[in-house]
């Protein structure tokens, strides 16, 4: 039978513009690039991917391609190993392709949900929840578009204060450290008086401070019962040191296991699903945090449509999930997919029951926002 076997790879690199209200960017990002992957087996059924940045294109067309013409849809372990050469720790390459497979592999994955009728997030294992929930998340306002040190914390509060009216975010995370310390520390105050006492606050510093600074900030506030803060420094021995000395939770964008438990400290490992180029792996690693009794949740990194998707269906059938993931689907112009956007109301997003990944594409916003590269 020759259904399932694999007929065409188009890898399309899109630019697509970014939208942010009240000029909150972190940095002055104007569009998010990413690469459209469509898998189309003999019977008919494309398989959709996305994979960050406009350089996989090239390898996924030129390289991966021919590799997966003619072989089953439905053998991923064979389409990987054919893909993914066994490079060691001393190849950068090794990573770049996997990020780039990882837009062939939840193809494979939507292919699989269509063959079978079930909803991808069946395919993991099945819902564990009703909602993927998801954290509204802040950026502090661009000197570069008129605003002054003053005027961060007002911007930031009235961003949580938005998000909690609007949205029903049951969690807010925003970013410091873009400015000054003794600017973060009356932002995260403010932020703090604008949700109440009692609603869960993270900070994330993207490793900007250095250790000192960071533990002056955690001294003034202490009181201020935050959940989490991400990557207060770029040291991972560091930000395990500031975690045992306040107390606070802390998380780090390591996936690496084994560099983790060398730091006991740190309570969270914060993956993307792009990161391993396997979804898969992606689930066994955010069960191993939860069997080492450390947080997970899903990293933001400017999804279009079909990540967001994956991220939805992860986060229902993830039980290993601590808290809200991230998100920044709200920042793109366009997600590429017809219909109505899957949004976050009441703190979640409730996954269609269909096929697959649920989603279909918009192939003249594709074309639209289609990038030279």
């Amino acid at each position: 039978m020759m259904s399932n076997v694999i007929t065409r790879v188009t890898a399309t690199p899109v630019l697509v513009p970014v939208i942010v209200g009240e000029a909150a960017r972190w940095v002055r990002r104007e569009h998010l690039d990413r690469t459209i992957v469509e898998i189309e087996t003999a019977d008919g059924i494309v398989g959709l991917g996305e994979a960050r940045g406009l350089w996989p294109a090239k390898t996924i067309s030129k390289r991966f391609a021919p590799l997966l013409i003619g072989a089953k849809a439905d053998d991923h372990d064979e389409l990987r190993r054919r893909c993914l050469r066994p490079l060691d720790f001393g190849f950068p390459e090794r990573h770049c392709d996997t990020l780039a497979y990882a837009a062939i592999d939840l193809a494979l994955w939507d292919i699989a949900g269509k063959t079978q009728g079930k909803p991808l997030y069946e395919l993991l294992g099945g819902a564990v929840r009703e909602r993927a929930q998801f954290a509204a998340f802040g950026y502090p306002p661009d000197p570069e578009e008129g605003f002054s040190e003053k005027d961060v914390p007002r911007v930031l509060a009235e961003q949580a204060e938005k998000a909690v009216e609007d949205r029903g975010a049951t969690y807010f995370e925003f970013k410091i450290a873009r400015y000054r310390s003794h600017v973060d520390i009356p932002t995260i105050r403010a932020v703090r008086k604008a949700v109440g006492d009692d609603f869960p606050i993270a900070v994330d510093a993207n490793q900007t401070y250095d250790e000192e600074t960071a533990a002056e900030v955690l001294k003034q506030v202490a009181d201020q019962r935050l959940d989490n803060f991400e990557e207060p420094v770029r040291s991972l021995a560091g930000i395990d040191r500031l975690a045992k000395a306040f107390g606070v939770n802390v998380s780090s964008h390591c996936v690496d296991v084994d560099v983790l438990r060398a730091f006991p400290n740190i309570g969270a490992s914060v993956p993307d699903i792009c990161i391993f180029g396997s979804l898969s792996t992606l689930m066994r690693h955010m069960n191993d945090m939860s069997r080492m009794g450390r947080g997970t949740w899903l990293r933001a990194m400017w999804e279009l449509g079909i990540s967001w998707a994956a991220m939805c269906h992860v986060g229902i059938s993830s039980s290993a999930i601590s808290r809200p993931s991230q998100s920044l689907i709200d920042y793109a112009e366009n997600d590429l997919i017809i219909g109505e956007p899957w949004s976050v109301h009441d703190g979640g997003v409730r996954v269609p029951a269909r096929p697959g990944l649920g989603i279909e594409l918009d192939r003249p916003a594709l074309e639209k926002y289609r990038a030279d590269v």
